[in-house]
């Protein structure tokens, strides 16, 4: 969660709008009246009232002193940064409205969980069959049961954006935690392997290295003359 009097007045921060961490703009607040013709009037600026401006998505974050007045700040954790890019807008909309509405956050979590399905290779038309399928290509058998405790999956499930009168705030942070682990567990793991694979030498690409080097030195090694003996 972002925490304003450490962000305050910083050049680079998290936006509170769109997670990025990004350049920000500062402006103090004046008063005064802009019309058709051009500024009415100005009466100077106000104290302690500011405004950032997010240079990745051009969006305001209105500041009085070292507090955000808006947007509101969210109990949501930030979306993690290998998640798709369209889980991740489902997911920072639900994050933006999670303190209003732990109810519409919670539809829009299940919507975005439905679109990583179909990102990790599943069908995404039915969220149990998905799960499963994850399983079985080695996810852990217990975010079936984190699934089912949420009603993202199971006989009690919620439909994808559908409202349960039964998401409060506890299901809707359960939410955002899941999509975020799951996409740790599958997407960025995998990333990570695949880093480490590439970064670590290749064992027949080192022997073929090592016979050249043993193909050379004996290119270059210097045969000694025959020696004549008389005599």
């Amino acid at each position: 969660m972002l925490n304003p009097k450490l962000d305050f007045k910083a050049n680079v921060f998290h936006c509170p709008q769109c997670g990025v961490y990004a350049k920000q703009q500062w402006y103090n607040m004046a008063k005064g009246a802009i019309s058709e013709k051009g500024l009415d009037y100005y009466a100077g600026f106000v104290s302690g009232l500011y405004l950032s401006i997010c240079s990745q998505c051009g969006r305001y974050a209105l500041w009085l002193n070292d507090k955000i007045l808006y947007p509101a700040l969210s109990i949501a954790p930030w979306p993690i940064e290998d998640m798709p890019v369209n889980v991740k807008e489902d997911f920072l909309e639900a994050r933006s409205i999670v303190n209003a509405s732990p109810k519409a956050a919670s539809a829009l979590l299940r919507i975005g969980l439905q679109k990583l399905m179909c990102c990790l290779g599943e069908s995404g038309k039915n969220m149990e069959i998905d799960v499963s399928g994850l399983i079985r290509k080695g996810l852990p058998e217990r975010f079936r049961d984190a699934l089912r405790a949420v009603r993202a999956i199971g006989a009690d499930s919620v439909c994808p954006g559908a409202i349960s009168v039964m998401d409060d705030l506890e299901t809707a942070t359960a939410l955002f935690s899941l999509v975020n682990m799951i996409v740790e567990a599958t997407i960025s793991q995998q990333r990570k392997v695949n880093q480490l694979y590439t970064s670590l030498p290749n064992p027949k690409l080192f022997k073929k290295r090592q016979a050249r080097r043993k193909s050379r030195k004996k290119k270059n090694e210097v045969i000694p003359k025959p020696t004549i003996l008389y005599r």
